[in-house]
């Protein structure tokens, strides 16, 4: 929101907050320009302004969650020099003319652990049942609207939701508003999207609050701004945890694409395009030091996790579409993504062993849908890309109606491949068979999806 006492201007936006880690990478080298460093600071100033509420949460004798009112709730925030965990949410907001309050249908939860230069990511799907404070149980996407027509803002509701249910803090929140995100993509001159598998949406949102068709063929695309997000928003065709993968996938090769240029030299232009677009309360002091570890993360550092084995869908005619969280397994994911746990992170032990092999992010995959659940080896092919994965195709499998167990056929046989896309793929680690030399045809390793994985995808 806007630090001028003017009100916002009401238009048509969805902030898809798909460009965080470049934006920061920016900042950082627009310091170093020095015929165009007052206009870029201009815009630094407008972009880095955002305080975002932090409301106290309580309980009231009828065991309902509240806001405490005039109360705030103090978090320690991260330490930069000793290596502290730092989470942040990334938010997408449909903001509309039509008199719709806004809600966030784009949440994605990033922790960065400086010590050891590892990122995760995690897209909390819009239908998820939680408990917002305040409101009581409802879907987590409108956590966003409560706030906006409180004091407490949408981005504060929607981290006090977060922080809530999922136990863990929120340091920072970040958005992009729709318009933003076009120019940045445009401004980097595209972005390049390996789509896993077709994509076909007949009720894409028109500009006059109508209907139109987007079509994705399969294959190597290099989007500007507008196709970019389309790619991004669109879930008719599958599901929002499809989408969720899609819009970690765009964010990849953004920041791949933010590596590959001179951001430096991009930097004023750059800036200039965001301050009316993004808004932080991430520190420009902090913004800067973020910028730096993220030139030190490796692509494969950073990895992807779902909540998809840890949710049920509900649906009863007449009914909304819930997502119900198991929270026992939602707390193992978490405890998977942050091992270190949420407080100061682990200094790597000093030792002269040789460091754990990291998994072959360049191997061939093939992943073989052998159930009659539409798009499951796509889906799951778009997951193991954006964990880092970068030659993965999808394919239906001849064994189609006969395999109750998932399997995953190992060629490479360095221990850790096969059961890292176990890990991201959540099938058991027996799942795993050697691969036989004799029936190697050119994918190191080929994921057949059973009746098991069709179970766990709930459909």
């Amino acid at each position: 929101m806007p630090a001028t006492a003017e009100p916002p201007r009401r238009r048509s936006r969805l902030r898809v907050a798909l460009m965080t880690i470049p934006i920061f990478a920016l900042a950082l080298g627009a310091i170093f320009i020095a015929p165009s460093v007052f206009r870029a600071y201009q815009a630094y100033d407008r972009i880095f302004n955002t305080p975002v509420p932090r409301p106290a949460i309580g309980v009231n004798p009828d065991g309902t969650v509240v806001i405490i009112p005039d109360a705030t709730e103090e978090v320690k925030l991260p330490d930069w020099d000793k290596k502290e965990r730092v989470n942040m949410l990334l938010l997408g907001v449909d903001d509309r003319d039509d008199g719709v309050v806004a809600r966030s249908d784009t949440i994605i939860l990033v922790t960065i652990d400086p010590a050891t230069k590892q990122v995760g990511m995690m897209s909390i799907p819009r239908d998820l049942l939680v408990t917002i404070p305040g409101l009581g149980e409802e879907k987590i996407n409108a956590a966003y609207s409560a706030g906006e027509e409180s004091g407490v803002t949408g981005a504060g509701l929607v981290r006090a939701t977060v922080e809530y249910n999922f136990n863990i803090p929120i340091h920072y929140v970040a958005e992009v508003d729709f318009e933003g995100f076009q120019r940045i993509v445009d401004t980097l001159g595209g972005v390049t999207i390996d789509v896993p598998a077709p994509i076909k949406d007949d009720e894409y949102p028109g500009e006059q609050f109508n209907y139109t068709r987007i079509y994705f063929h399969t294959g190597l695309q290099h989007m500007d701004g507008k196709t970019a997000l389309r790619y991004a928003r669109t879930r008719h065709d599958d599901n929002d945890f499809a989408r969720g993968n899609r819009q970690q996938q765009v964010l990849r090769a953004l920041r791949q694409q933010a590596v590959s240029l001179n951001l430096i030299t991009k930097a004023p232009e750059l800036l200039e395009e965001l301050g009316d677009s993004v808004r932080t309360d991430l520190p420009p002091g902090d913004a800067l030091a973020l910028a730096k570890l993220g030139t030190e993360i490796d692509a494969g550092s950073i990895r992807s996790y779902s909540l998809l084995p840890a949710t049920t869908a509900q649906w009863n005619p007449g009914e909304p579409y819930y997502l119900i969280p198991d929270w026992d397994q939602v707390a193992a994911i978490l405890a998977e993504m942050m091992p270190n746990g949420t407080g100061p992170a682990q200094e790597p032990a000093e030792t002269e062993t040789a460091p754990e092999s990291e998994p072959q992010y360049a191997a061939t995959i093939l992943v073989e849908n052998a159930t009659l659940v539409n798009r499951l080896a796509a889906n799951a092919a778009a997951q193991l890309e954006a964990a880092g994965f970068i030659d993965v195709s999808a394919a239906q499998s001849a064994e189609t109606g006969n395999v109750p167990t998932s399997r995953i056929v190992d060629y490479v046989g360095d221990g850790v491949t096969a059961q890292r896309i176990a890990q991201i793929l959540h099938l058991s680690p027996a799942a795993i068979i050697p691969g036989d030399p004799a029936t190697y045809v050119g994918n190191d390793i080929v994921v057949v999806l059973g009746d098991d994985a069709s179970a766990q995808a709930g459909s």
